[in-house]
């Protein structure tokens, strides 16, 4: 039988692995199946329920809800931000990933990874979040 242990001998990082795995499509069955705006199960936002007001991640999880279940409209409905921001999530992922293959293109991702997540780009994407939520509150547009 195989061995789980990586080249340090360490299990952690495969056992992590998998239940981060497992984990994962867990939550993406659930969030598929069972719809957030009419279940109890799934926790309500305590900003709105003190305020009336609704946070930036207000309608996350009905827009999860939607794009796992091909409502890419609704999803825009429930939380513009959260659907604009899937492609700059994977964007990281996928630099995370190159990263770890030797060569140019790691050189190449670990710039555009200091270009896109630090510095000025962080005061930027709080500028971003700080607007939308702004302007989800006081304008009905958003």
């Amino acid at each position: 039988m195989p061995s789980l242990r990586n080249r340090k001998g360490s299990v952690l990082p495969v056992v992590i692995s998998v239940a981060a795995a497992i984990v994962l499509t867990a939550a993406i069955f659930l969030y598929s199946e069972f719809d957030p705006a009419g279940s109890v199960f799934w926790p309500k936002c305590p900003f709105h329920l003190l305020t009336g007001l609704e946070c930036p991640g207000c309608g996350s999880q009905r827009a999860v809800h939607s794009l796992l279940n091909g409502d890419l409209l609704s999803a825009v409905h429930y939380n513009l931000l959260l659907v604009a921001a899937i492609p700059y999530l994977l964007m990281f992922a996928f630099l995370k990933i190159v990263m770890k293959i030797p060569g140019k293109a790691a050189v190449f991702c670990r710039k555009a990874e200091m270009v896109l997540y630090h510095g000025p780009a962080v005061r930027v994407i709080l500028a971003v979040i700080l607007l939308f939520w702004l302007l989800r509150n006081f304008t009905s547009s958003f």
